[in-house]
């Protein structure tokens, strides 16, 4: 690594941790459910799915929908399972560094795979009925 990347690199991690980036997950599970596609109909295999298939995680994928408290993705499984030109996408609109967005995404999507399973929202206050109805 240069000495301009080392330090554009120290820079980036400075700043993930002053704007305390890396504990803002809402944003970047808009962007992950939006790659995810949406919610699976019976019957039909969801974009999540296919995607799995096709880099051959499907497997993987269903141990995250069947687990209640599954470890983070591994940093080769986002790998796998993400083009690059989605994870710079992840990390462009969230404004997160690669590594933290990486680090992220690691630990969001299993969560965010098990609870569309589930058909959960992911947020405890999507799911309170709105006042006065």
């Amino acid at each position: 690594m240069s000495f301009t990347n080392a330090v554009s690199s120290a820079a980036t991690q400075v700043g993930d941790f002053l704007t305390f980036a890396k504990q803002d997950e809402s944003g970047l599970l808009s962007l992950l459910n939006d790659l995810l596609g949406p919610l699976p109909q019976p019957d039909h295999p969801s974009m999540l799915e296919q995607r799995a298939r096709a880099v051959g995680m499907i497997d993987t994928i269903r141990y995250w929908q069947g687990a209640d408290k599954a470890g983070p993705a591994t940093e080769v499984e986002i790998k796998q399972f993400f083009t690059p030109d989605e994870l710079e996408r992840l990390s462009e609109e969230t404004g997160l560094s690669e590594q933290a967005t990486l680090a992220m995404v690691r630990e969001l999507l299993p969560r965010c795979v098990r609870r569309r399973a589930l058909h959960e929202p992911f947020a405890q206050s999507a799911r309170q009925t709105p006042r006065g109805l």
